[in-house]
Protein backbone atom coordinates (compact mmCIF):
# COMPACT_ATOMS: atom_id res chain seq x y z
CA UNK A 1 0.00 0.00 0.00
CA UNK A 2 1.12 3.43 -0.79
CA UNK A 3 2.64 6.15 2.11
CA UNK A 4 -0.09 8.27 1.31
CA UNK A 5 -2.86 5.63 1.14
CA UNK A 6 -1.77 4.61 4.94
CA UNK A 7 -1.39 7.96 5.64
CA UNK A 8 -5.30 8.43 5.16
CA UNK A 9 -6.33 5.12 7.03
CA UNK A 10 -4.76 6.24 9.74
CA UNK A 11 -5.66 9.76 9.61
CA UNK A 12 -9.25 8.37 9.41
CA UNK A 13 -8.39 6.32 12.46
CA UNK A 14 -6.96 8.84 14.61
CA UNK A 15 -9.88 11.00 14.25
CA UNK A 16 -12.28 8.62 15.36
CA UNK A 17 -9.89 7.95 18.24
CA UNK A 18 -9.27 11.65 19.17
CA UNK A 19 -12.80 12.62 18.65
CA UNK A 20 -13.75 10.02 21.59
CA UNK A 21 -11.03 10.17 23.55
CA UNK A 22 -9.11 13.70 23.28
CA UNK A 23 -5.39 14.91 22.78
CA UNK A 24 -4.52 12.96 25.97
CA UNK A 25 -6.80 10.38 26.00
CA UNK A 26 -6.61 8.92 22.87
CA UNK A 27 -4.43 5.71 22.61
CA UNK A 28 -1.70 5.63 19.51
CA UNK A 29 -1.60 1.94 19.80
CA UNK A 30 -5.56 1.77 19.79
CA UNK A 31 -5.17 4.09 16.47
CA UNK A 32 -2.28 1.85 15.12
CA UNK A 33 -4.59 -0.91 15.67
CA UNK A 34 -7.92 0.91 14.17
CA UNK A 35 -5.63 1.19 10.97
CA UNK A 36 -4.20 -2.13 10.92
CA UNK A 37 -0.41 -0.95 10.73
CA UNK A 38 2.26 -1.75 13.41
CA UNK A 39 2.45 1.01 16.03
CA UNK A 40 6.41 1.71 14.87
CA UNK A 41 4.69 2.22 11.38
CA UNK A 42 2.34 4.89 12.75
CA UNK A 43 5.28 6.70 13.52
CA UNK A 44 7.25 6.61 10.42
CA UNK A 45 4.16 8.92 8.98
CA UNK A 46 3.44 10.97 11.87
CA UNK A 47 6.64 11.20 13.88
CA UNK A 48 4.74 12.41 17.58
CA UNK A 49 1.22 11.66 18.64
CA UNK A 50 0.99 15.95 18.59
CA UNK A 51 1.78 15.74 14.93
CA UNK A 52 -1.07 13.35 14.24
CA UNK A 53 -3.73 15.04 16.75
CA UNK A 54 -2.63 18.30 14.70
CA UNK A 55 -2.98 16.29 11.01
CA UNK A 56 -6.18 15.25 12.48
CA UNK A 57 -7.86 18.40 12.98
CA UNK A 58 -6.51 20.16 10.10
CA UNK A 59 -8.08 17.28 7.82
CA UNK A 60 -11.48 17.72 9.99
CA UNK A 61 -11.54 21.52 9.18
CA UNK A 62 -10.66 20.67 5.63
CA UNK A 63 -14.17 18.77 6.00
CA UNK A 64 -16.09 21.27 7.53
CA UNK A 65 -14.82 24.04 5.07
CA UNK A 66 -15.59 21.98 2.06
CA UNK A 67 -19.17 21.38 3.84
CA UNK A 68 -19.72 24.70 4.34
CA UNK A 69 -17.70 27.60 2.67
CA UNK A 70 -18.70 25.68 -0.53
CA UNK A 71 -22.51 26.15 -0.33
CA UNK A 72 -21.79 29.63 0.61
CA UNK A 73 -20.14 29.85 -2.97
CA UNK A 74 -22.71 28.16 -4.63
CA UNK A 75 -25.27 30.53 -3.54
CA UNK A 76 -23.94 33.98 -3.67
CA UNK A 77 -27.14 36.27 -3.58
CA UNK A 78 -27.30 34.08 0.05
CA UNK A 79 -24.29 32.64 1.68
CA UNK A 80 -24.81 32.62 5.16
CA UNK A 81 -28.25 30.87 4.80
CA UNK A 82 -26.50 28.68 2.61
CA UNK A 83 -23.44 27.80 4.79
CA UNK A 84 -25.39 27.30 7.62
CA UNK A 85 -27.70 24.43 5.46
CA UNK A 86 -24.09 23.24 4.86
CA UNK A 87 -23.49 23.48 8.77
CA UNK A 88 -26.46 22.03 9.57
CA UNK A 89 -25.93 18.98 7.05
CA UNK A 90 -22.28 18.45 8.91
CA UNK A 91 -23.69 18.03 12.50
CA UNK A 92 -24.95 14.97 11.55
CA UNK A 93 -21.38 13.67 11.03
CA UNK A 94 -20.61 13.40 15.48
CA UNK A 95 -16.98 12.63 15.14
CA UNK A 96 -16.60 15.65 13.17
CA UNK A 97 -18.10 17.58 15.72
CA UNK A 98 -16.27 16.06 18.85
CA UNK A 99 -13.17 16.60 17.46
CA UNK A 100 -13.46 19.82 16.87
CA UNK A 101 -14.24 20.13 20.48
CA UNK A 102 -11.27 18.52 21.70
CA UNK A 103 -9.25 20.40 19.10
CA UNK A 104 -10.41 23.06 21.29
CA UNK A 105 -9.82 21.40 24.48
CA UNK A 106 -6.69 21.06 23.70
CA UNK A 107 -5.69 24.46 23.42
CA UNK A 108 -3.56 24.39 26.43
CA UNK A 109 -0.64 23.17 24.87
CA UNK A 110 0.91 25.92 22.83
CA UNK A 111 1.24 24.27 19.32
CA UNK A 112 -2.21 22.83 19.27
CA UNK A 113 -4.00 26.14 20.14
CA UNK A 114 -1.77 27.93 17.17
CA UNK A 115 -3.36 25.68 15.04
CA UNK A 116 -6.46 26.24 16.05
CA UNK A 117 -6.30 29.79 15.90
CA UNK A 118 -5.37 29.39 12.17
CA UNK A 119 -8.00 27.20 11.20
CA UNK A 120 -10.61 29.21 13.15
CA UNK A 121 -9.33 32.50 11.01
CA UNK A 122 -9.10 30.54 7.92
CA UNK A 123 -13.06 29.73 8.53
CA UNK A 124 -13.82 32.92 9.87
CA UNK A 125 -12.42 34.92 7.23
CA UNK A 126 -13.96 33.24 4.46
CA UNK A 127 -17.62 33.90 6.02
CA UNK A 128 -16.74 37.00 6.51
CA UNK A 129 -15.40 37.50 2.64
CA UNK A 130 -18.18 36.19 1.73
CA UNK A 131 -20.65 38.63 -0.96
CA UNK A 132 -22.96 40.75 1.63
CA UNK A 133 -21.61 39.20 4.78
CA UNK A 134 -20.69 41.81 7.65
CA UNK A 135 -18.13 41.35 10.44
CA UNK A 136 -21.23 41.25 12.43
CA UNK A 137 -22.96 38.74 10.47
CA UNK A 138 -19.98 36.47 10.39
CA UNK A 139 -19.55 36.91 14.57
CA UNK A 140 -22.95 35.75 14.74
CA UNK A 141 -23.12 32.96 12.15
CA UNK A 142 -19.68 31.50 13.62
CA UNK A 143 -20.95 32.10 17.17
CA UNK A 144 -24.39 30.51 16.12
CA UNK A 145 -22.08 27.17 14.52
CA UNK A 146 -20.41 26.90 18.24
CA UNK A 147 -23.97 26.84 20.24
CA UNK A 148 -24.92 24.05 17.52
CA UNK A 149 -21.74 21.88 18.06
CA UNK A 150 -22.35 22.04 21.40
CA UNK A 151 -25.70 21.29 21.56
CA UNK A 152 -24.54 18.14 18.27
CA UNK A 153 -22.32 17.06 21.37
CA UNK A 154 -25.22 16.57 23.66
CA UNK A 155 -27.12 15.00 21.19
CA UNK A 156 -30.19 17.75 22.53
CA UNK A 157 -32.21 16.97 19.24
CA UNK A 158 -33.11 13.35 20.52
CA UNK A 159 -34.10 14.85 23.35
CA UNK A 160 -36.03 18.17 22.33
CA UNK A 161 -39.10 16.58 22.06
CA UNK A 162 -39.34 15.45 25.47
CA UNK A 163 -37.53 18.14 26.91
CA UNK A 164 -38.40 22.06 26.71
CA UNK A 165 -34.96 23.38 27.86
CA UNK A 166 -33.70 21.38 24.82
CA UNK A 167 -36.11 22.89 22.28
CA UNK A 168 -35.85 26.36 23.79
CA UNK A 169 -31.52 25.90 23.62
CA UNK A 170 -31.90 24.73 19.36
CA UNK A 171 -34.53 27.36 18.41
Amino acid sequence: MAAQERREEILAAAMSEFSEKGFHGASTVTIAERAGISHPNLFRLFPTKKALFIAAIERMHERLQRGMIDFGHQNPENPLSAMAHGYHVLLDNRELMLLLLQGYAACEDEEIREVMRRVSAETFTKVEGMPGVSTADAVHFYAQGMLLTVAAAMRLPEIAADEEWARKFLD
